[in-house]
């Protein structure tokens, strides 16, 4: 064993010292799934991870499993109950075939004991660890192998496991193996048996510490290397071709025997399209067919999108959330275009109320032209989007704003998008927030910007859904839960300012009166709040707490003030996208150069020397 490759766990000691610990080691293989340790139970052991990875999952009160980290190679587990003889803190899970040592309490307490050095060591490293986790409390994502099988019929295997090599490449050294690949890989004849296991096990852990990242490609049927595809890997991609038959292929079918969700590696399903296709069809197929964690659409033959699933696949994915604001939203527009100036990518989206809408329609495919004319089209020209109607449930009957994203999003579905896309809404029936990943877009997204009292709710499923922003304003938290632990890039419009009024009414109102003065052309109009204005104002203060919160949360939040315009004043988009654009631009800078090592001031110039418009997806490296 090459104890200098371990952690820092064991950093100062001898070589004797060394020596005497590694004696006492024993191997253990951990087949994909099975359990190491169980929350709860005495700790008698600790383990080092040679090869392989680990899940670690915590029990909650209510009955269910979150996962809290991930162990890697090299890593130490268990090692915190020997310390305080306190039972099992987490369950711990391999993610894939695994190799460790194992260190029982008896050798453990007697090396302690001996060199009372390494007792220092150990609890300087389980602080910096409890450091890290109350400072970035989230799940970094630390994939190695990534196993890539067929999904469907007639899926190019091979030429996308060499571009998505290629995209990996430029983060790490990657190797590409599939079956011939192994087959010739240099060493004594191969004899089935323990020893060439053994053998076998000892080569691929080589080749994933020369490399980065290593790609193993499954054959096209069900094999015995398919199957150690499968159990190698931290990650698994389905791919198929958009459009064809959904059914799970042969070799597929090896991971979808049951739902093994969270008992081993993560399972995505990537979906290849003409690079001529005008959007994706037929997802939702797809993703009835088979147990997945999440789904990609790519264009067969773009850099672009196999640089953004290389991004999502190795952590490094920006992840951009957008929040609510009434007209103001728009800003968000002009965000967007400096976000982009700047070379930030934007691998997933998502928002609530308007921020819905402008993240639906970039995740669509729209520019920052495209988003901008289609404001002016949709919000602007057709004039106020407030039909008022009897007010028995709402202010507004509803069928101006449904007509509008009608015409915007058409019969568009979520699974549908090129980009991965949520948007939330409030569950009145229920209390709760809902999480909107799959289903009709423009419903989903009608029932994000529902505003109490003002818009009529949404029903779906006996329940009443109402604007996202009244339990969560700036949906940060969400984001995290998909990014895969990438960077989250928040965007919030300030709506706090612009509702004043002096003393129009004094402490009683006659709305009659103030009908008749709005009526009279040869009266003065009594300036006031509306009705409509107070209640936006009311749903998004009472969120305001909450999100101060969220944006800390968030690795980056711009700040957007546009000026004390109308919350409903959509004829002002000129100035809102400007504001929006100006105050991300500035306050972007700074983070984007300080992350990509190039200056952010000399980036956006040749980006507009360059001539071209900014692209609704952006190749270039996260900050």
């Amino acid at each position: 064993m090459d104890f200098p490759s371990y952690p820092e766990l064991f950093r100062g000691l001898s070589d004797s010292a060394l020596r005497e610990l590694e004696s006492e080691f024993e191997r253990v293989h951990l087949p994909s799934g099975e359990t190491l340790i169980r929350q709860g139970e005495p700790g008698d052991c600790m383990y080092l991870l040679v090869s392989g990875r680990l899940r670690a999952y915590v029990e909650r009160a209510e009955g269910d499993e979150i996962v809290v980290g991930e162990v890697g190679r090299g890593e130490v587990v268990g090692e915190m109950a020997l310390l305080i003889d306190e039972p099992r803190s987490a369950t711990v899970r391999a993610v894939r075939d695994s190799e460790l040592l194992k260190l029982s309490k008896e050798v453990f307490d007697h090396f302690m004991e001996k060199h009372p050095l390494a007792m220092k060591q150990i609890a300087r490293v389980n602080l910096m660890r409890l450091r890290r986790t109350i400072l970035f409390p989230r799940v970094e994502s630390t994939v190695a192998t990534i196993a890539v099988v067929p999904a469907g019929r007639d899926a190019p295997l091979s030429s996308f496991a060499e571009r998505l090599a290629r995209a990996l490449g430029a983060v790490g050294p990657t190797l590409h193996l599939n079956r011939d690949r192994f087959e010739r890989r240099p060493g004594p004849a191969r004899r089935p048996g323990t020893a060439a296991d053994s053998a076998i096990a000892a080569w691929l852990s080589e080749q994933e510490t020369k490399y980065r990242y290593v790609i193993y490609e499954s054959d096209a049927t069900q094999s015995e290397w398919t199957r150690r595809c499968l159990r190698q890997a931290d990650h698994v991609l389905a791919v198929g071709l958009g459009g064809s038959d959904p059914a799970i292929g042969e070799a597929e079918a090896e991971i979808q025997p049951f739902d093994w969700r969270g008992l081993a590696a993560r399972r995505d399903l990537v979906l290849l399209h003409p690079d001529d296709a005008r959007r994706p069809i037929g997802t939702q197929g797809w993703l009835a067919a088979r147990h997945v964690d999440g789904h990609h659409h790519l264009r067969a033959h773009s850099d672009a999108d196999y640089e953004r699933l290389a991004r999502f696949l190795t952590g490094r994915a920006v992840g951009l959330v957008l929040g609510g604001g009434g007209a103001r939203g728009m800003a968000h527009i002009g965000a967007i275009r400096a976000i982009q100036e700047l070379g930030i990518p934007i691998d997933l989206i998502g928002g609530t109320s308007s921020g819905a809408i402008i993240a639906g329609a970039l995740a669509k495919g729209l520019d920052y032209e495209g988003l901008v004319a289609t404001a002016r089209e949709r919000l602007v020209a057709p004039g106020s989007l407030l039909d008022f109607t009897l007010p028995f449930v709402s202010l507004i009957s509803g069928r101006r704003v449904s007509k509008a994203l009608e015409r915007t999003f058409e019969d568009l579905m979520i699974e549908d998008l090129w980009l991965s896309y949520f948007c939330v809404s409030s569950n009145l029936s229920r209390a709760r927030m809902v999480v909107h990943r799959r289903g009709l877009l423009r419903k989903a997204i009608r029932a994000s910007v529902s505003l109490p009292g003002i818009l009529p709710p949404v029903f779906h499923d006996r329940d009443l859904l109402v604007d996202g922003g009244l339990m969560n304003r700036l949906p940060v938290d969400v984001m995290r839960r998909f990014c895969n632990g990438g960077k989250v890039l928040a965007v919030n419009v300030n709506t706090t300012s612009g509702l004043e009024s002096g003393d129009a009414f004094g402490e009683h109102l006659s709305g009659w009166r103030v009908l008749a003065q709005r009526l009279n052309p040869f009266k003065s109009r009594t300036e006031g709040p509306n009705i409509a204005s107070i209640l936006l104002c009311a749903t998004l203060l009472n969120s305001a707490q909450a999100q101060e919160s969220l944006e800390r949360e968030a690795d980056f939040c711009v700040q957007v003030s546009p000026a004390p315009i109308g919350l409903f004043d959509f004829k002002s988009l000129e100035a809102i996208v400007t504001a929006g654009y100006e105050a991300a631009l500035k306050q972007l800078e700074g983070w984007a150069a300080s992350r990509s090592g190039d200056s952010a001031p000399g980036r956006l110039a040749k980006r507009r020397n360059s001539g071209r418009a900014p692209s609704s997806r952006p190749a270039l490296s996260p900050p």
